[in-house]
C-alpha cells in the first residue's frame, strides 16, 4: 500500500503536462540538418579494390594448396607403383624376370611385321 501512495504522489506532482519538449522548428529544419550530417566522402580507389584483391589472395592461396596436395598424391602414387614393382619382382624367380625381358622385343617385332 505504501508503494501506491507514493507513486500516485509523483503522478500528481507531474500532472497533466508532457515531460519532453522538442526545439523550435526541429522538424522544419530536421531534413537540411540530416543531409548536412550525411555529407558523400569520396571513396578511394584502394578501398574499393582491397575486398577484390583479398578474395584474388585467397583463391591463388586455394590454388597453391590444391597443387602442392596434388603433387604430393601423384608422388605418393608413384612411389606405391615403384613398391608394388619391387614387391613382384622380389616375389618372382629371377629366371622368370630374364625370360620376360628378352622375350618382349621379339613380340613387339612380330607385331610390328
Amino acid at each position: 500500500m505504501i508503494m501506491e501512495t507514493n507513486s500516485n504522489n509523483s503522478l500528481k506532482s507531474i500532472g497533466n503536462k508532457v515531460p519532453f519538449d522538442v526545439p523550435e522548428n526541429y522538424f522544419e529544419n530536421f531534413a537540411a540538418g540530416m543531409d548536412a550530417s550525411i555529407q558523400t566522402r569520396p571513396v578511394s580507389i584502394r578501398r574499393l579494390v582491397a575486398p577484390w584483391m583479398y578474395m584474388a589472395a585467397m583463391f591463388v592461396g586455394l590454388f597453391v594448396i590444391a597443387n602442392v596436395f596434388y603433387s604430393v598424391y601423384q608422388q605418393r602414387k608413384a612411389h606405391e607403383a615403384e613398391m608394388y614393382e619391387l614387391y613382384v619382382s622380389s616375389q618372382t624367380d629371377p629366371s622368370i624376370l630374364f625370360d620376360y625381358y628378352n622375350e618382349a622385343p621379339v613380340k613387339e617385332e612380330k607385331q610390328l611385321n
